[in-house]
């Protein structure tokens, strides 16, 4: 298999070009994945950014975000969970044309590495098999599901915590 010349970046909001930025908004509201009123805010606002580029275009992105409160406090109400202080991993996506070539999970792991001894929740969809699978595979565990009234979906928390008597 050939590799990509792919290049990662890791970088806080406030180091990424407004060109970056941009394309980076534009790949989550093209992903479809995730709603998108507060993208930019979310984004500015990150802990930090991972994305890819291939010849100068952003290919992939995954973002390490501090949750809104009342969205935090929405699940915990649903789950009973505590998910004060940890980060949540959003916002994760890749070019369709990319997809399979492992730059998903390589944006995750940087992500993780990046921000050690940080504890970190994603919610996803529990019938939405690829990022439960990279999920699985980057050793985050299912710590709660809740069923998402407005979606219509079953919800999975999972947490890169596994013991969950902290939570």
């Amino acid at each position: 298999m050939t590799r990509l010349p792919i290049k990662y970046f890791f970088i806080k909001p406030e180091e990424i070009s407004a060109v970056i930025l941009d394309q980076i908004h534009d790949l989550i509201q093209r992903g479809g994945g995730v709603g998108t009123l507060h993208i930019r805010k979310n984004l500015q606002n990150a802990h930090l950014i991972g994305y890819a580029t291939h010849k100068d275009r952003v290919v992939g992105t995954s973002t390490h975000k501090h949750p809104k409160i009342e969205y935090r406090k929405k699940i915990e109400d649903l789950t009973g969970l505590d998910l004060s202080g940890f980060l949540e991993r959003g916002y994760t996506t890749v070019d369709t044309e990319y997809r399979g070539k492992t730059v998903g999970g390589r944006l995750i792991r940087g992500l993780i590495k990046r921000s050690k001894g940080k504890k970190i929740y994603v919610t996803i969809r529990m019938d939405n098999t690829p990022p439960l699978k990279m999920t699985w595979k980057e050793e985050m565990v299912l710590a709660a599901k809740f069923f998402d009234k407005n979606t219509n979906h079953e919800i999975g928390v999972f947490t890169n915590q596994g013991d969950f008597s902290e939570l």
